[in-house]
């Protein structure tokens, strides 16, 4: 090959993973990066596939994903939920699904096309996540944010704290092979996602599903199988303090700190303790004590005052993103209980969430699949979440744990506060990753057989 053209393609595989990290403060603005380096060298690198052996079968990349995007679309024409006349919301929409399935076959060609993915990814994706950090340092003291949050020109500021938390925890694969500056630049990357998620962006639901990541991570390490393959307990535990360490001291600066934020959920977390206990003694007080006679308990009706202290509507927080995400949470588990396992249909929630809360969800993924295609989508949903378990086979035990515990079950407790897959960035980024991921577990297993 010409030496001047074998630069252009490495130029372009380079872009394309500078895309897919920048995406974390550019949002979709990302996207004609993502054209120029993704999609245009595509029909000029297609020798690159020709005579390749695969270590995964593409089947367990597309048959999830197209159960997922099959059922989605089948319910998109022929089960809305809304009647003819209903106002239609603006996603999902054809128009995403079609984006949607286009993202994952250029994460998955242009994932295959880049040479040596796997070698790239372990020594240049980190250094990116360095730079993306100070981008968003400077952004933050720079009073470039609303308010307390940094979101850069993303619609959201969720978006830099689950995009940076996902790659860095990709970035933990292959351990065992690492350096020890590989690992310590890991550790710090760790460190910096949650300065990112507590206090540049205040990101609430993504630091919980960090903490469940880390303490996952944490009980596998004493595992004697796992030993020296993951993150020990040391590396987790300077990651974490180092993170709020900074993030305090950030706070003490910038008047931003994460206390500004989370004190509102501990205090919502303690007033809904509280109420659950006045509730449990009142209810002790109206049962009177069972005779000597061995006769059973007799209840008394409730009095009036405890009927109005049960009733829902009750506020338990002052913060209007909780209260709000509550009430929402409320009105669906009652809708999923009329028809949980076909649901109401896929636009229903323009019925039941936006025309009430003017939300175009209810900030919760599991209800979202429960509300609109019942049990029947929930299960596909989590099917979907799983592809990185199904793409990573053959890899050694430690690297599929940390690829779908980072990716997985890491959006899948992040997804507990937000229906990500109900909005169409965070659908599409995560179909381009999964597509991406399929060709990073070939290419690791490439590096095994050399």
């Amino acid at each position: 090959m010409n030496i001047y053209l074998y630069q252009l393609w490495r130029l372009a595989d380079l872009l394309f993973l500078i895309g897919l990290a920048i995406a974390l403060f550019l949002g979709s603005k990302v996207t004609p990066l993502l054209l120029v380096a993704g999609l245009l060298p595509i029909p000029f690198l297609l020798n690159a596939l020709k005579n390749r052996h695969y270590h995964v079968s593409i089947w367990r990349l597309l048959v999830p994903f197209s159960l997922y995007f099959g059922y989605c679309l089948l319910t998109l024409f022929f089960f809305t939920g809304l009647e003819a006349s209903d106002p239609r919301p603006v996603n999902p929409s054809l128009e995403s699904y079609a984006i949607a399935i286009a993202m994952l076959a250029v994460g998955l060609i242009r994932g295959l096309q880049i040479r040596n993915l796997a070698l790239l990814f372990r020594r240049v994706m980190p250094w990116l996540l360095v730079a993306c950090f100070i981008v968003l340092s400077y952004m933050m003291f720079a009073g470039i944010r609303d308010a307390c949050r940094v979101r850069g020109l993303a619609p959201w500021p969720f978006i830099p704290a689950l995009l940076f938390s996902t790659l860095t925890f990709i970035c933990l694969v292959s351990w065992e092979k690492l350096t020890g500056a590989e690992r310590w630049l890991r550790v710090a990357l760790m460190a910096f996602s949650i300065v990112i998620s507590t206090t540049y962006t205040g990101s609430r639901g993504v630091a919980l599903a960090q903490v469940g990541v880390f303490g996952v991570f944490l009980i596998l390490g004493f595992l004697p199988s796992l030993k020296g393959k993951i993150p020990s307990w040391y590396h987790l535990g300077l990651a974490a303090s180092a993170g709020l360490m900074v993030s305090f001291f950030i706070g003490v600066v910038t008047d931003c700190g994460p206390a500004s934020r989370f004190s509102s959920t501990f205090e919502t977390l303690q007033s809904m303790a509280t109420q659950l206990t006045e509730t449990e003694d009142q209810t002790a007080v109206n049962v009177d004590p069972a005779p000597e006679t061995g006769e059973p308990f007799a209840a008394t009706s409730p009095a009036p005052e405890t009927l109005a202290e049960s009733n829902p509507s009750v506020a338990v927080t002052k913060d209007e993103a909780i209260s709000h995400r509550l009430a929402m949470w409320e009105t669906s588990i009652t809708a999923i209980k009329d028809s949980p396992i076909f649901g109401h249909g896929s636009l229903y929630l323009q019925k039941l969430i936006h025309a009430t809360y003017g939300y175009e969800h209810n900030h919760n993924q599991y209800l979202t699949w429960l509300v609109t295609g019942g049990v029947i989508q929930l299960t596909l949903g989590l099917i979907f979440l799983a592809i990185p378990w199904f793409v990573s086979k053959g890899l050694t035990a430690a690297d599929r744990i940390m690829l779908t515990v980072g990716v997985s079950l890491f959006w899948g407790g992040a997804m507990m506060f937000d229906a990500f897959l109900n909005l169409k960035f965070y659908t599409h980024y995560l179909c381009l990753l999964s597509g991406l991921l399929y060709a990073l577990s070939n290419s690791m297993q490439d590096e095994g057989t050399r």
